[in-house]
């Protein structure tokens, strides 16, 4: 039995759980505003979470860390569909569970916005969580190595 695709799986979540932490981390370890928005989307997405299915209360902590995990796995499997059509073979293995990470938060980031642009007339955090969001998903589109920035001069 081929043990590999487990293993990989099992890889990215890890490595897209270590990038989730970092990145809700970040918020809290570097005071300029702009690499607090990762921190906030997590933190919202597990706000929405309680809200529907009741309040976390004092097991909020443990919960959260839970939250974070499922989305360490949920980014696993969007590494692993990025994998499965992806012809790109000379990619550092680490590379597709951050991109994972990245696209989920990204997409997090584009929901909320589509939300606020729903049931709100501001602008501004439809804006901010819309730059957000796409600056994520592009980030996760290059480490997925679905497109190349080159730098310099052509070899």
């Amino acid at each position: 039995m081929n043990r590999a695709p487990r293993v990989t799986f099992a890889r990215d979540a890890v490595v897209a759980t270590a990038v989730l932490a970092g990145l809700y981390l970040l918020g809290y370890g570097i005071q300029f505003q702009p690499l607090q928005i990762p921190t906030y989307l997590l933190i919202v997405g597990f706000d929405l979470i309680e809200v529907t299915v009741g309040s976390a209360g004092a097991n909020y902590d443990v919960l959260f860390a839970a939250y974070i995990v499922g989305l360490g796995v949920l980014s696993a499997a969007v590494a692993h569909a990025v994998r499965a059509t992806s012809c790109k073979t000379d990619l550092p293995q680490w590379r597709l569970g951050a991109a994972g990470a990245l696209a989920i938060v990204g997409t997090i980031s584009l929901l909320f916005g589509i939300r606020i642009l729903l049931v709100s007339t501001q602008r501004t955090p439809v804006l901010v969580t819309g730059a957000a969001g796409i600056a994520l998903l592009a980030l996760a589109g290059w480490l997925s190595g679905l497109y190349r920035i080159e730098f310099g001069a052509p070899q």
